[in-house]
């Protein structure tokens, strides 16, 4: 199965670094990203998710289908959700298509999150920013399952009183990053998109909004107090030709930069190429972009 991570405060550095893996080539068809919208929401709420399709150029994919799973994950398992996610028994259909509309379930923070599980099960602990994710399964043809984790507003546990109401007033749930539009340029020299020369690398620059790297309220229980952080932001970049020098970029939650850089090597053969760009904050939210890139002789 694959995940889609929703929280990448752990990857999201200034300056990642060079990988020999190649995850960024697409050469089958795939999901890479799902975006909730609102990015953050009380469960029961109705929001809607779209999914970022990837294939290579003409290829048909077909609509997925979504579902969210409702098991609990043990802790003798060490996936990010339970096993029993990747049957059929713990899931509840939420609907089909690039992009649905559906509820996700109403007890999600009891199963989730911080409130007591049925059975006296161990509550679940939240991530480096606070947050609790609802899992979410998404089917692609006889691909993998792919899973991302959608974020839900849940009550604090074991907090004081005050805590709590300086929390509550002061939290904001998040909102989803917002992606600029891509440039490119060669040796300093904006270039277009539809006329990158066959077998040139090229830097391609991908920005955002500076309001897109949130501030937000932030809960310790430890000191039992409530302080402000800033989102991190992580990028990851996906190509059917060509050759990207990076499949993740990112900027963490002190560096106040709203752009990253990467480079792609134009196929010496030409042709077009498809690219994508999913760009995430610590906090669940995600933006993606799609963009054809044209090497001419």
């Amino acid at each position: 199965m694959r995940l889609l991570l929703s929280s990448l405060a752990a990857i999201a550095t200034a300056c990642a670094p060079t990988v020999s893996s190649i995850d960024w080539l697409v050469t089958a068809p795939r999901i890479l990203a799902v975006r909730a919208e609102p990015a953050e929401a009380k469960p029961g709420a109705t929001a809607s998710f779209s999914a970022l399709i990837a294939a290579p150029l003409g290829t048909s994919t077909g609509a997925p289908s979504w579902s969210f799973c409702v098991a609990t994950k043990p802790l003798t398992e060490d996936n990010i959700v339970s096993d029993a996610c990747v049957g059929t028994s713990a899931l509840l259909a939420a609907g089909k298509g690039a992009t649905i509309l559906a509820a996700t379930p109403s007890n999600a923070c009891s199963l989730f999150g911080p409130e007591t599980q049925a059975g006296g099960a161990r509550p679940s602990d939240p991530d480096a920013t606070g947050g609790y994710y609802q899992p979410l399964r998404v089917d692609l043809g006889a691909t993998e399952p792919t899973f991302t984790l959608v974020r839900i507003s849940c009550d604090l546990a074991n907090a004081s009183a005050a805590a709590a109401a300086t929390f509550a007033q002061a939290y904001v749930p998040n909102h989803n990053p917002q992606l600029l539009a891509l440039r490119a340029s060669m040796g300093g020299s904006v270039v277009s998109l539809d006329a990158i020369p066959v077998g040139v690398h090229v830097s391609l620059t991908a920005s955002w909004p500076t309001a897109s790297a949130e501030t937000y309220a932030y809960y310790d229980s430890a000191s039992d107090t409530v302080s402000t952080k800033r989102e991190s932001m992580a990028l990851a970049w996906y190509a059917s030709s060509g050759a990207l020098d990076q499949e993740a970029t990112g900027r963490a939650e002190g560096d106040r930069a709203t752009f990253s850089n990467n480079g792609w090597t134009a196929p010496p053969s030409g042709g077009s190429s498809q690219l994508w760009i999913v760009l995430r904050d610590s906090r669940g939210g995600v933006d993606f972009a799609s963009y054809q890139l044209t090497a001419i002789p």
